[in-house]
């Protein structure tokens, strides 16, 4: 099979470079496309791949855009993995996504959302108070203040340099999880749970930065391990995370933050539809407690997408999946 996968060339992210690995490991192939040329080059993923990966970072410099990225290569019919480029707007959107989680009964941090410098908080919006761009990921622009006189003065300077409403949220202390999901044969898998470690106690970083997802821990992590709690709270929390990936929308894989606070209570903070796909990741290392090798990750997801194309199929009568060659005809 020939897989396309779209990245944004100068990320720091090296999604595309290990799943490519992870593909020739399988015995397919891989075309690599930045996603700034996807204006030109969207109808020949789509002509040309059995499947398309899309682990764009940005579009046109902006993280906001980069859901219209896999909305162009869905206008020419290509099969992408993952999330809709619909469900993506919306996931993507941490304010839209909090809207809809909250709707369906899971909870997230008390907060707010501002379009401009001069809206006056909710006086139940008491600081610490957490503030974000609405359609960044990989935390940027994430901002902790311990005042409201500051939080005025970083959300006018947010607004000012991302150009996007911004979310301003009540500060949960406790512990940050990442719980990845992977769709199985026997339906939606949580992963084992990942706990972030960190310095906090030294530094007062007391966050999960840009900075520090961005820095090199190399294969062995000393920075994550396996959440343990009893099997009643664990399974609680699979259930909100597969509750909070059936409302959103997505398909195939993803994952969410999630904060467990001191009290025992859980805080879904967001989502994202395109988690690291890189070796040293979460996802990846969910998958290894879970049993599986990278090269087995990478295929159960193609497996996931392969389910989906072909129930979707079978839903609306159209023609064999892959094209000439057939999907995943390996």
């Amino acid at each position: 099979m020939l897989i396309g996968i779209v990245h944004t060339a100068g990320s720091p992210c090296g999604c595309a470079e290990a799943l490519a690995g992870g593909l020739h490991a399988l015995d397919h192939e891989a075309l690599i496309v930045d996603s700034e040329e996807i204006l030109l080059r969207a109808e020949e993923l789509a002509r040309r791949c059995d499947l398309v990966v899309d682990h764009t970072d940005t579009f046109l410099g902006w993280g906001v855009l980069r859901p219209f990225v896999r909305w162009e290569l869905e206008r020419f019919g290509a099969r992408v993995a993952g999330t809709s480029a619909r469900s993506c707007f919306l996931a993507d959107d941490k304010i839209a996504a909090k809207g809809i989680l909250n709707a369906a009964g899971i909870p997230t941090p008390p907060g707010a959302a501002v379009n401009t410098a001069a809206m006056v908080l909710p006086p139940w919006l008491t600081p610490p108070l957490i503030l974000k761009p609405a359609c960044e990921h990989m935390s940027r622009g994430v901002v902790m203040v311990t005042t409201r006189e500051e939080a005025r003065e970083v959300m006018g300077a947010l607004l000012l340099r991302y150009r996007q409403p911004v979310l301003v949220e009540t500060y949960i202390p406790g512990r940050e999880l990442a719980i990845s999901l992977l769709d199985g044969p026997e339906g939606l898998r949580v992963l084992p749970i990942i706990e972030w470690l960190t310095d906090w106690e030294d530094n007062n970083d007391v966050i999960l930065t840009e900075a520090f997802k961005l820095r090199d821990n190399g294969a062995d992590r000393g920075d994550m391990r396996r959440l343990l709690l009893p099997s009643d709270r664990l399974q609680e929390l699979e259930s909100l995370a597969r509750k909070a990936f059936r409302s959103l929308g997505l398909r195939d894989y993803g994952r969410f933050d999630v904060r467990l606070a001191a009290d025992g209570r859980c805080y879904f903070l967001e989502a994202n539809t395109t988690p690291s796909l890189e070796n040293a990741e979460a996802l990846a290392q969910s998958a290894r407690w879970a049993g599986m090798d990278y090269p087995s990750l990478v295929a159960k997801i193609l497996a996931a997408v392969r389910r989906r194309c072909d129930r979707e199929r079978r839903q609306n009568r159209i023609g064999p999946v892959g094209g000439k060659r057939g999907l995943f005809s390996r």
